[in-house]
């Protein structure tokens, strides 16, 4: 029995001091996880009050103006006549630099002339081709630009005309009004 008690007390003292042996060398291990949250960028641009960025818009109305003339009825388009109309975009809700893109046509009548175009009541530019491109880099401050598009009926005395008189009249007779086809496209500026 002696030898049972020796063996015994091998194996308690054994056990002890492995035990502090693996306390002084033991592995600390720890787990963790988070996750991450990004916010997306506002991209929401309003034409004339207009969400755009929804699909749901197709058209836009655009109410121009006519610089009254003593000559002619008021509000009303003939040769020598000037005008303009305003796009008022929100930009209050986009986060990003964009580029502007608006293609103007009138192709139906060639002396009805888009002249130029100012924005935020600055400079008129000349338009060129019927072609606004524009850029625009992200400013928090930025909540709205007015573009003003200026267009002219030019007369058959202006060396810029290509229509006489009889052809004025005959388009006048044949259409109650005419259209002036603004497309607008906002996209993202990527570097």
């Amino acid at each position: 029995m002696k030898k049972r008690v020796k063996i015994l007390i091998v194996f308690v003292a054994l056990a002890f001091s492995l035990s502090i042996i693996s306390t002084t060398y033991s592995r600390y291990v720890a787990d963790a996880n988070g996750d991450v949250a990004l916010t997306f960028a506002k991209w929401q641009i309003l034409i004339n009050n207009e969400d755009i960025t929804s699909g749901n818009v197709e058209s836009i109305d655009i109410t121009p103006t006519i610089v009254e003339n003593d000559n002619v009825a008021s509000g009303k388009l003939a040769p020598s006549s000037l005008g303009y109309y305003d796009i008022e975009i929100d930009v209050s809700n986009v986060e990003t630099s964009f580029d502007m893109h608006i293609t103007l046509d009138n192709e139906d009548m060639a002396d009805l002339r888009i002249s130029g175009y100012s924005i935020n009541d600055g400079e008129e530019i000349e338009i060129e081709d019927g072609q606004i491109d524009e850029s625009f880099d992200y400013d928090e401050d930025l909540e709205t630009i007015n573009i003003r598009i200026y267009f002219e009926w030019y007369d058959v005395d202006d060396s810029n005309s290509e229509m006489s008189n009889e052809d004025d009249t005959s388009f006048v007779n044949a259409n109650e009004e005419i259209t002036i086809t603004t497309n607008l496209s906002f996209e993202q500026k990527i570097d």
